[in-house]
């Protein structure tokens, strides 16, 4: 069998990485386009390996880059887009590629107990050890990050609800302890950091409105903001530019 000289591209993430062929936000629209992923690696000359699933939280992307930085040999670079904070995911016992992800808010049952755990102390400090995590395991494997939705938010909040707990968590990433480790090790590759706008950050979510600012360009649809197929190729236009600025690339 063939096998090709090129080294591999690793993307991880959530439904902003994932091939995906269908939404249930907009089922009358074709999700069978090219995602950032399969753009970026032809930038880079690169075999394309994406492990990114629908709906996974930080700690399932962190697990299937890990699986993937095992089982892969020549990689050339990995890409993590990050996904919001309070998600999480469960393993599947008889397919252990099957997670099943958990969002709290979509739980009525246990509402009261995730609301009170799923703080953004809590929900800010497990994400920046996510970050920690992945940069100890990538060593010296070339790697960019990236947030891809918005940090942190609560779906059935007020606008002003929502406005203060964002500027907990920005707050919680100033006051970290892991704060200093991430500014002199990882912050020079971890595009957009410190990712809140509050405090001078951005997330693709920022890149994607800034450029399209009426969401009628990039996004799938009124009703579902994931990015389109434009939208896929404006981000991977945007992570080669960051790419070649961090690797001093031309």
């Amino acid at each position: 069998m063939f096998k090709s000289s090129r080294k591999k591209l690793i993307a991880a993430g959530c439904s902003f990485t994932e091939h995906s062929l269908s939404s249930i936000h907009s089922p009358h629209v074709d999700w069978d386009f090219t995602r950032w992923p399969e753009h970026l690696s032809n930038m880079l000359d690169m075999e394309c390996v994406n492990v990114g699933r629908s709906g996974a939280g930080n700690d399932q992307i962190l697990a299937r880059t890990l699986d993937a930085t095992l089982n892969e040999k020549d990689i050339g670079l990995v890409v993590i887009m990050w996904s919001e904070w309070r998600r999480m995911g469960f393993q599947g016992f008889a397919d252990h590629q099957r997670w099943s992800p958990i969002t709290p808010y979509d739980i009525q049952k246990w509402k009261v107990f995730f609301m009170e755990q799923q703080n953004p102390l809590h929900a800010t400090r497990t994400a920046l050890r996510s970050f920690i995590h992945a940069e100890k395991l990538l060593d010296d494997t070339p790697y960019m990050f990236i947030q891809g939705t918005q940090t942190i938010w609560w779906n059935e909040s007020s606008f002003e609800t929502n406005k203060k707990r964002r500027h907990q968590a920005s707050n919680e990433i100033l006051k970290s302890p892991y704060l200093d480790y991430i500014e002199n090790n990882i912050s020079d590759k971890f595009i957009g950091w410190p990712l809140m706008s509050e405090i001078g950050g951005y997330v693709i979510d920022d890149i994607v409105d800034q450029e399209d600012p009426t969401r009628l360009k990039y996004r799938i649809s009124e009703d579902d903001t994931h990015p389109n197929a434009a939208g896929h190729k404006f981000i991977a236009e945007f992570l080669y530019e960051q790419y070649k600025e961090i690797y001093n690339e031309n």
